[in-house]
């Protein structure tokens, strides 16, 4: 079965590895190299490197026109898969042949651009892929599968991307080898809800909720990261329930400030190191790293000392 597969990011590189052992892709379509990092580099998409390692042709059209319409016929599909490829597809190449798309969310669930991390942020109940028959909206096709994983209330958006990826190219595999025989499911679309595209901004954080902070570390971490307004970025970030403080400071043998919640101001430091934080909800936050602008990643009590903050100085 000769297939189209179209898509860019390191989730489709993991599915479309998985579609190689099993199927014939004659040629990739992705996005156009991007520049990356302060330098700008120009960077292929992980699925253009992929592609190339098999030998297998790829495409980095502008734009969907004609002339990427033909040149996608001639290779007679006899399905085109699309896995986060980042563009809406015209009915031209819809008509082509039938348009499988895995997306990374339960549809009509967070449709849109950034599904995973919203799941994070949501801290749904269940977690998992949607195999769809595309049409001409966005993310709104027929249903042909659904598979679900239980909540990881820990996992950062790294590791959910490889289990929802694993898990959807499975499921891929199974609506490919049985598509004739199934029996598409339409969307119930007044219960959609959409997603944006993340940006940098995204990444801000204050310390007034330690479970928001916690939660944008788990979707933010691989990009944009987690930062303050002063710039300082916030890594390896975990939410310290009340054992876990107490833990913590039987352990390290710190004077803590006591645990109620009336003593507690948002940013004020309880402890260098390890180094934890006071939050205005009444939890508190391990932060295991931090990072001023344009400077290295130090170890967190390490760049509290080093800018002479105490326990009961506010980090801001």
């Amino acid at each position: 079965m000769k297939l189209v597969f179209m898509g860019t990011p390191e989730f489709a590189r993991v599915v479309f590895e998985q579609l190689c052992e099993r199927y014939e892709i004659v040629v990739v379509c992705t996005q156009p190299d991007k520049p990356v990092g302060r330098k700008q580099i120009l960077t292929p998409s992980p699925i253009k490197l992929a592609a190339q390692s098999r030998h297998i042709p790829v495409l980095q059209p502008q734009v969907l026109d004609d002339e990427v319409r033909q040149n996608l016929a001639s290779y007679e599909p006899a399905m085109i898969i699309v896995v986060a490829y980042g563009k809406i597809l015209p009915e031209s190449i819809l008509s082509l042949a039938p348009c499988i798309n895995l997306h990374a969310s339960i549809l009509p669930l967070y449709r849109g651009a950034s599904p995973i991390q919203q799941m994070i942020l949501s801290d749904d109940r269940e977690f998992g892929i949607s195999v769809m028959r595309m049409d001409s909206g966005l993310d709104s096709g027929d249903i042909l599968a659904i598979a679900k994983i239980p909540r990881d209330s820990h996992a950062t958006y790294a590791t959910l991307s490889q289990n929802l990826a694993t898990l959807g190219a499975q499921t891929l595999c199974d609506v490919i080898d049985r598509f004739s025989s199934i029996v598409p499911v339409p969307q119930d679309h007044s219960k959609a809800t959409y997603c944006k595209k993340i940006s940098k901004q995204d990444g801000l954080v204050d310390f007034s909720s330690a479970q928001l902070v916690y939660k944008k570390w788990l979707a933010f971490s691989s990009w944009p990261g987690v930062f303050l307004a002063s710039g300082v970025k916030l890594f390896g970030i975990e939410l310290l329930e009340r054992e876990a403080l107490e833990s913590s400071a039987h352990k390290h043998n710190l004077a803590q400030k006591p645990l109620t919640k009336s003593a507690l101001c948002a940013g004020e430091i309880c402890s260098i190191s390890p180094c934890i934080i006071a939050c205005g909800d009444g939890a508190r936050l391990l932060i295991k790293e931090l990072q001023a602008p344009s400077k290295n990643r130090v170890e967190a009590g390490a760049f509290l000392r080093a800018r002479g903050l105490r326990v009961g100085d506010v980090l801001c």
